[in-house]
């Protein structure tokens, strides 16, 4: 074989991979460059999934005409002169390849002016053939439109997710930048929907609250400056994290930052969720965005082009830091914040019948409780139809257990998981039998929702109509709930819708979409741990559990009861 020089186009298309990953990869770039610019408003715009265009626009220092030419020459840049200037690196960029590797594979525009400047300059590139700069109209700072990303790279392009996801990645990463740098005003407009807008006052709260929306205010906990015999020397951390009742079931809404730049460092995060042992449920993570400040000689940056990965000199060191930091956030929090847990105090012999408000279950009547739980006709055991054998309640443990009896031993069953086997049958049943049994309410109510929300409300509106909801868009982030299904009552319509949309924003769990829905549904609507029922519930509740077709477990898989036969009490208490 000959060895050859590659052309100049080849090796951009090639080296562009290294750098441009994908639309959200593209976005990075141009938002640290707007940053190293000393931007104070960052505005993206993203259309498709940023496969058709993606703008970045700032109002940054700009630059002359006669720099936009060099701009787009691979490894030109204003960030160092010699290698060792790493050491005291203090920006975002400096390898110089982004520019470059963008107008490789795409169409690329770029218009820029400095304070100084009579008139803006605009430079065109398509994939990779620069033209001449020419006079614009344009006010101080810079724009970078790119579209038809990857347009000369089919390949690539093919690999590319859904735009949905593409654009989910877009906000994870301006959302990072926008809750680390809350002085800068971002915006993001996503297929001409806005799905990030921070004020940029400078207030941490704020900037959360603009990017994870209002569920996260009052619920950010500073991390604390430590005192002399805490801190770790050359280490200095701040930020926030989320409080306990604010999880996600991944962890990329936790954002660390190191000398002001995003990375990817799992030791960190590790550091960071030891602070929370014991105080989140397994599976779930906190949010938070740390920032980590030390020595630029004490950190390599210069890892991996994107520039997302890192390599410190003392990596326990920094990550001793960000846990006693964290540990200080969490120690300092009121305790009615943390998650706590209490059996509701009953008074000895007193009958839990009344001593507990009289609440009706779903569909269920107080004048419509007989059954033959508390007569048996026979010595023979009898069977539901579903298989179980019919159960006498005896009382309830915790506010979340029910006791029942039955014929081959003792029952446990989990009155939430029990609740939500009962209204995901009836909710799947009405809505593959299109009986959409509505209960209407007087006045529609109101809710907001985040972006990611949103997204999903509109994905999933088919389906929630179809088991009972009547909800539409109201204004650009908010939906108007005007019916719920007929079997839903009681509840904090609001909090559960919320619960609804994230758990399907983190995929769902059933075999299709509508039965994602109703799985959601039924969980986030149904009784929950902790509530205390009456006996006539607590019977009603099992008779609807038994007339189920699958009452061992819940929508989501969990067992809905365990039982004890007789044999398993007799060995628990030595008797064989």
């Amino acid at each position: 074989m000959t060895i050859r020089l590659l052309s100049q186009d080849t090796v951009g298309k090639i080296t562009a991979g290294e750098v441009v990953e994908r639309p959200a990869s593209v976005v990075k770039e141009l938002l640290e460059n707007s940053l190293d610019a000393g931007a104070r408003r960052i505005e993206i715009e993203v259309r498709q999934g940023g496969s058709e265009l993606i703008e970045v626009s700032d109002d940054g220092r700009g630059m002359d005409a006669d720099e936009l030419g060099i701009a787009i020459q691979r490894h030109a840049t204003s960030k160092l002169v010699r290698f060792e200037d790493l050491d005291v690196l203090t920006t975002l960029g400096f390898r110089g390849e982004a520019l470059p590797s963008i107008a490789a594979v795409s169409a690329l525009t770029l218009r820029s002016a400095t304070q100084e400047s009579t008139h803006a300059a605009e430079l065109r590139v398509a994939f990779g053939t620069a033209s001449e700069p020419l006079p614009v109209a344009a006010p101080r700072g810079t724009t970078v439109s790119v579209r038809d990303l990857f347009g000369n790279v089919p390949v690539r392009r093919k690999f590319l997710r859904q735009a949905a996801t593409e654009v989910s990645y877009i906000i994870r990463i301006v959302g990072a930048y926008a809750t680390a740098y809350p002085g800068v005003r971002f915006t993001l407009v996503s297929d001409g929907r806005r799905a990030i807008a921070t004020d940029g006052s400078g207030n941490d709260e704020a900037a959360a609250i603009g990017v994870f929306g209002p569920e996260i205010a009052g619920a950010t906990l500073e991390l604390p400056q430590l005192d002399s015999e805490a801190a770790v020397p050359g280490v200095h951390v701040e930020g926030w994290v989320g409080a306990p009742r604010i999880t996600r079931s991944h962890r990329q809404h936790l954002h660390f930052f190191v000398n002001g730049r995003w990375v990817q460092h799992r030791p960190l995060s590790f550091a960071l969720e030891e602070a929370f042992h014991t105080l989140l449920m397994v599976g779930r993570h906190p949010l938070g965005v740390v920032k980590v400040s030390l020595a630029p000689d004490a950190v390599d940056v210069n890892v991996h082009p994107s520039k997302a990965e890192i390599k410190f000199i003392d990596e326990r060191a920094v990550s001793r830091a960000v846990r006693r930091a964290s540990h200080g956030a969490l120690s300092g929090t009121q305790r009615g914040d943390l998650p706590l847990f209490r059996f509701p105090e009953q008074p000895f012999g007193t009958s839990i019948h009344t001593s507990v408000p009289q609440t009706a279950l779903p569909g269920w009547s107080a004048t419509n409780t007989s059954s033959a739980l508390d007569t048996p006709t026979s010595n023979e055991p009898t069977f539901a139809a579903a298989g179980l054998p019919i159960l006498r309640v005896l009382g309830q443990v915790g506010a979340t257990y029910i006791i029942a009896e039955g014929p081959t031993g003792v029952f446990l069953i989990d009155q939430h998981a029990a609740h939500e086997r009962i209204l995901y049958e009836q909710l799947a049943n009405h809505a593959r039998a299109n009986l959409i049994e509505q209960q209407p309410l007087l006045e529609p109510l109101i809710v907001e929702l985040p972006w990611t929300e949103m997204e999903i409300f509109e994905r999933s509106r088919d389906e929630l109509t179809q088991v009972g909801f009547e909800i539409e868009p109201f204004g650009e982030s908010s939906v108007a709930i005007r019916a719920v299904p007929a079997v839903i009552r009681g509840i904090n319509l609001a909090e559960r819708l919320h619960l609804i949309l994230k758990e399907l924003a983190e995929g769902g769990s059933g075999d299709s979409w509508l039965d994602s829905v109703a799985i959601s549904a039924a969980c986030h609507t149904s009784i929950r741990a902790g509530q205390a029922l009456s006996l006539p519930e607590m019977r009603e509740l099992v008779i609807q559990l038994e007339r189920t077709q699958q009452p061992r477990a819940c929508g989501h898989g969990r067992p809905t009861m365990v039982h004890l036969t007789p044999s398993d009490l007799e060995r628990q208490f030595s008797r064989r």
